[in-house]
């Protein structure tokens, strides 16, 4: 193929292997560029299409002998031969003399032309044996004959370029075996797998020789001069992981007019979204613009299988998580960067936790906003219910976003232009479809916890500000309970707010700077301010914040779990039920009961007539409250199962009736964790195992969790309990389940054989500040008002 020049910006027209498949052989031409090299050998990887790969001649643009040296041995694992430089005589030539012909320069390159074909002469040796031929497994990288590669990564076998729907064998010690097929493009995934050596492939239709390979374990970190070996481009790129695949990144630095030339403090963003790519989200270019403005360089990475980065989308898979420790120390090895951390919230919030639990050295502190701690308790079965909203959507999204061609046509576009782009989507047959994934595991058990921050982030090392938004209706506030989860050695920050994925305005905005400007800072006084800051409680509730993030007041406390055990108010005592004939219930002696009516979704706006209250008097004194509730309930239905949602909300002396927050649970769900429930927050274990049905018309005790919160109920306004069918407490769409369907009534018990009660997370802070007067019904961020029933 000859021009077909080793650019870039080059576009591979014989990728697909319809084309691929009838060549014998692919010839190039290389034209390193010293401030490109890392292109240079990343663009490499384009054409090794299964087929023996020869470099026939290299024409070095502002190379020195050192860069020349660094592409050679940066490639010479995917090239078979390296044939010839580009100036057209011999050395014997050049001692004699004579004049160049062909081109020539004369030694612009800090070279002379003599020195080149000395240069190539010596080098041969060293690459004198073809990559194909090379052993695998040495590295967990490629191994691969004509026509096929091979490469082990991190409990991981990968197949690249076979035949279409070849049969696969593989072999391993201790008796592993398996057998597949590769998909319709040539692409295979052998996932958990153990690791080790020893492992043997054959891929029918290739070569009857087995491929040896290594799989990599997840504590087999790359030594430090794999990564400094990288130079990145602070622009926009590619970074090796350990097993050789491309991760796409884009960088914004910093005015240097303003800030001078560097190096700068990185922010990284990490997500499946589009970082690396420039878009016209204004989400997305928060990371960008907000934080170079004030002096920090910003990296957007993508995860591996979406956007323009290789591998397979496999959602937050332990894979992704040591990604991130090698962009973490590639991005530390470039003299343009000095300190790094992470940043960004909702999906590149929520990896942070993930990456700083491998412990990159390099990694300096992470600021993650609205993250989920648990999928399954936090988003996709809240109380065992799935949810059919934002789970479901969001989830479908991915699938159809990382797929290829995608649903974005930006990266079907910056394939068309970007050969590394195009290359990097050959796996993208492996995908894991996440939305079937989650229809698959409708309990807790081993997929979900496997994939839980809950179990990693008492790993990390770093300093950590974390950010929840009280009523978010995409990733809710659950994570807020892994406050109690970190290491008591780790310095951390709770943060919480109402509203909805608060993080790049008004007051949580300045806890970001304040928290940056402490951590990643190296001068005099930077010891001073750290000890300062850690000197200050680790919980900060901002209250009664409006849309753009502008809160009334604060308080702070030294933990989110000062509460304790809570305050208990009983039902039928301290909690008055709805008087008989009521719009929303009927109190009957020591029951209530309500009609069960599940909605799939449905605002604050208007109370149901279907749901049972329970109100306290009129507060003597301001209550103050944090953390999570237990809402105990005795219950009674004609059925086997039902969907219950609590809600808590404040009941204002003007009228108006404020949303404050909700819970949910199957009844079916109920049995609990007992070593990790407490008084004030109920954990169920949501296993196929300790699943257990109502008796029809039997009292049945249930414990459902209120999420957590943070809220001031202000003096004479009374707090409210309402129990329904789920739907129509999240003030926003996305937030809806596929309920248990159904016609009958559930009873709630409040007398002295069933005592149903509520524990609340009543806190005394010293530093309260907030205005006496009410907020407007409007002003309070997804805590919306309806007139009192």
């Amino acid at each position: 193929i000859p021009w077909a020049l080793v650019w870039p910006t080059a576009k591979p027209f014989f990728y697909f292997l319809y084309i691929a498949k009838h060549f014998d052989f692919v010839s190039i031409h290389a034209y390193p560029d010293k401030d490109k090299l890392d292109k240079n050998i990343a663009a490499l990887a384009v054409y090794d299409i299964g087929k023996p790969l020869v470099v026939e001649e290299t024409f070095p643009l502002n190379c020195t002998l050192e860069d020349m040296d660094r592409f050679v041995e940066g490639g010479k694992d995917r090239v078979d031969g390296w044939i010839s430089h580009y100036f057209g005589y011999s050395i014997e030539e050049h001692e004699a003399g004579a004049e160049p012909h062909g081109i020539a320069p004369d030694a612009p390159f800090g070279a002379t032309v003599a020195d080149f074909l000395k240069y190539w002469s010596e080098k041969g040796a060293s690459i004198k044996e073809p990559a194909s031929k090379a052993p695998g497994g040495a590295d967990g990288g490629a191994s691969g004959h004509i026509g096929l590669r091979v490469r082990g990564s991190v409990e991981q076998i990968h197949i690249v370029h076979a035949e279409p729907n070849s049969h696969v064998t593989v072999d391993g010690p201790s008796g592993f075996q398996r057998e597949m097929s590769t998909d319709d493009r040539g692409g295979l995934i052998l996932r958990d797998v153990p690791a080790g050596s020893g492992y043997r492939v054959v891929v029918e239709g290739h070569s009857e020789t087995p491929h040896d390979v290594r799989v990599l374990g997840r504590q087999e970190h790359p030594d430090a001069q794999f990564y400094s070996a990288q130079q990145l481009d602070p622009t926009d790129g590619f970074i090796e992981t350990r097993d050789g695949t491309l991760l796409a990144y884009r960088v914004v630095l910093p005015d240097p007019q303003i800030f001078g030339p560097g190096p700068y403090d990185l922010l990284v963003t990490y997500s499946g979204y589009q970082p690396s790519l420039e878009t016209s989200n204004s989400y997305q270019n928060k990371p960008f613009e907000q934080l170079s403005a004030l002096g920090y360089a910003v990296a957007g990475v993508n995860m591996r299988g979406s956007s323009c980065s290789g591998g397979a989308f496999d959602f937050m898979e332990p894979l992704t998580w040591l990604d991130g420790y090698d962009f973490v120390e590639a991005f530390s090895a470039q003299d343009w960067v000095d300190d790094v951390a992470l940043g960004d919230q909702s999906w590149p919030g929520l990896t942070q936790l993930y990456v700083a639990s491998t412990q990159p050295p390099s990694l300096d502190a992470i600021v993650a906003g609205s993250v989920v701690g648990d999928f399954y308790r936090d988003v996709f079965y809240p109380g065992g219910i799935q949810n059919i909203g934002f789970g479901h959507i969001w989830a479908a999204g991915r699938d159809i976003e990382n797929a290829f061609p995608s649903s974005r046509q930006q990266i079907n576009a910056r394939a068309q232009a970007d050969p590394i782009c195009a290359a990097n989507q050959a796996l993208r047959g492996q995908n894991v479809n996440l939305r079937e994934t989650i229809e698959q595991h409708p309990f807790d058990g081993d997929y979900w916890q496997s994939r839980s921050a809950e179990s990693l982030v008492g790993k990390i090392q770093v300093p950590v500000l974390q950010v929840v938004s009280w009523q978010d209706p995409q990733v809710s506030s659950h994570a807020a309970n892994l406050a109690s989860r970190y290491s008591r050695d780790t310095p951390v920050r709770l943060v919480g707010v109402n509203g909805f994925h608060q993080y790049w305005s008004g007051a949580v905005w300045d806890e970001v700077v304040q928290f940056l400007d402490v951590y990643l800072d190296d001068s005099s006084e930077a010891k001073d301010k750290v000890a300062n800051y850690e000197a200050q409680n680790d919980f900060v509730a901002l209250l009664e914040s409006n849309a753009a993030g502008e809160a009334r007041g604060r308080f702070t406390l030294p933990s989110f779990s000062a509460a304790g055990d809570g305050q208990r108010m009983a039902l039928g005592s301290d909690l008055l039920p709805a008087a008989s004939g009521g719009t929303d219930a009927t109190g009957q002696g020591s029951a209530s009961r309500f009609a069960y009516v599940p909605k799939i979704n449905g605002g604050w706006s208007e109370a149901s007539h279907n749901q049972a209250s329970f109100t306290s008097p009129a507060l003597k004194t301001e209550t103050v409250m944090a953390g999570t509730g237990s809402v105990d309930l005795w219950i009674a239905v004609e059925a086997e199962d039902v969907d219950l949602q609590v809600t808590l909300s404040e009941v204002r002396p003007d009228g108006q009736e404020m949303l404050v927050q909700s819970g949910w649970l199957r009844a079916s769900h109920r049995a609990l964790d007992e070593r990790a429930s407490t008084t004030i927050l109920p954990r169920q274990l949501h296993t196929a195992e300790a699943q257990e049905n109502l008796v029809p018309g039997e009292w049945t005790k249930v414990r459902i969790e209120l999420f957590p919160f943070a809220h001031v109920f202000r003096t004479n306004s009374s707090i409210r309990l309402s129990v329904s069918g789920p739907g129509g407490a999240v003030n926003a769409w996305p937030w809806a389940f596929e309920s248990i369907p159904g016609e009958f009534d559930v009873h709630i018990a409040h007398d002295n054989q069933h005592s149903s009660s509520m524990v609340l997370p009543v806190v005394h802070p010293t530093d309260l500040s907030l205005p006496d007067a009410l907020p407007a019904c409007d002003s309070v961020a997804l805590q919306p008002c309806r007139s009192v029933n």
